[in-house]
Order: structure tokens, then C-alpha cells, then sequence
């Protein structure tokens, strides 16, 4: 089959637009629930008798009144904690905290950057690359926000640094 002219420059365009397509970023979901929006959760890949593992996520709190994240549920781990974490000379303690205070029109990063968390606690299976898991973030104000978090890979630890878990109830 050969295509000439209108034909031609038809599947030329389409071939072009799929082209383009291929090459725009992957933007990460929302879940939005009234005025909170979570974005961008993603976990990293754990390894075969790893029993924790940590989820984290951005907040933006588009409301008047100012919000609070206080808990987490998902299938994958026993139970969830919002943890935070703090260095005493060359030691990383993480801790479990209340909640993650969320002020009225702004946002807030959990991030491996910040320290800030939810810890996934008694894993089920280990977390592998690519796969994705359903998770519910709770809000003082906002109630409950579903959204699905993907599994990314495996990042190096913190090199140099002893980490230990306080105040833990596992």
C-alpha cells in the first residue's frame, strides 16, 4: 500500500504526535479530598526480610484553616506511624511523632530530604520496583485521602551514619 499526498502527510502528523508524546514527562498523580491535595507518593524498593519500609509525599493545603496529617492505613505493612528523625553527633535517631501540621494555603513536603515520613511497620512482602500500592492519608480536618503510591528503586543509605529507632512500639 502506498499513501500519497492528504494520506501521507496525515500519518506523517499522527506518527508526530505520538512521537512527541513519548517524550513529555510523567506527571505524578494529586488526590485531592476538599481542600487538601496530596501529590507525588512514592516509596522505595525494600529487600527480602526488610520489615519497614517509608512512604512520602507532598501536602498543599489550599483551605482557610489550617490542617494536620495524623495517620495512615494500607494493606502492605502491619500498621503505619508518621515518624520524623534528628542527628546526635554522628547517630540518626527517628522517632514517631503526633501529626504533621499542614498550615492553611501552604504546603509541606515529607521527603527523604526533610526527614519527615510515614513508616510502613511489619511489611508483608517486600516493596519491588514499579509496583504501585493503595494507601489512605488521614486528616485532622480533611478526613480521609486515598491515593496510590509507586515503588521506585532502591536509593544508598545514608553513608557514615549509625540510624537507630526510638521510642518504637513494634
Amino acid at each position: 500500500m502506498v499513501l500519497k499526498g492528504f494520506a501521507m502527510k496525515k500519518l506523517l502528523n499522527i506518527l508526530a504526535l505520538c512521537a512527541g508524546a513519548a517524550l513529555l514527562p510523567v506527571h505524578a498523580q494529586d488526590f485531592k479530598q476538599g481542600d487538601v491535595e496530596v501529590s507525588s507518593p512514592y516509596a522505595r524498593a525494600t529487600v527480602a526480610g526488610v520489615k519497614n519500609g517509608a512512604v512520602w509525599f507532598s501536602v498543599k493545603n489550599s483551605g482557610k484553616a489550617a490542617d494536620r496529617v495524623v495517620g495512615a492505613k494500607t494493606d502492605v505493612a502491619g500498621h503505619t506511624e508518621i515518624h520524623d528523625m534528628k542527628m546526635e553527633g554522628d547517630v540518626m535517631h527517628m522517632f514517631q511523632i503526633e501529626g504533621i501540621d499542614v498550615p492553611a494555603g501552604q504546603s509541606i513536603t515529607l521527603g527523604e530530604g526533610n526527614k519527615l515520613h510515614v513508616m510502613l511497620m511489619n511489611l508483608k512482602e517486600p516493596l519491588k520496583e514499579g509496583d504501585k500500592f493503595k494507601m489512605t492519608v488521614q486528616f485532622q480536618q480533611a478526613g480521609e485521602v486515598p491515593i496510590e503510591v509507586v515503588v521506585k528503586d532502591m536509593k544508598a543509605g545514608m553513608h557514615g551514619h549509625r540510624m537507630e529507632h526510638k521510642e518504637h512500639k513494634h
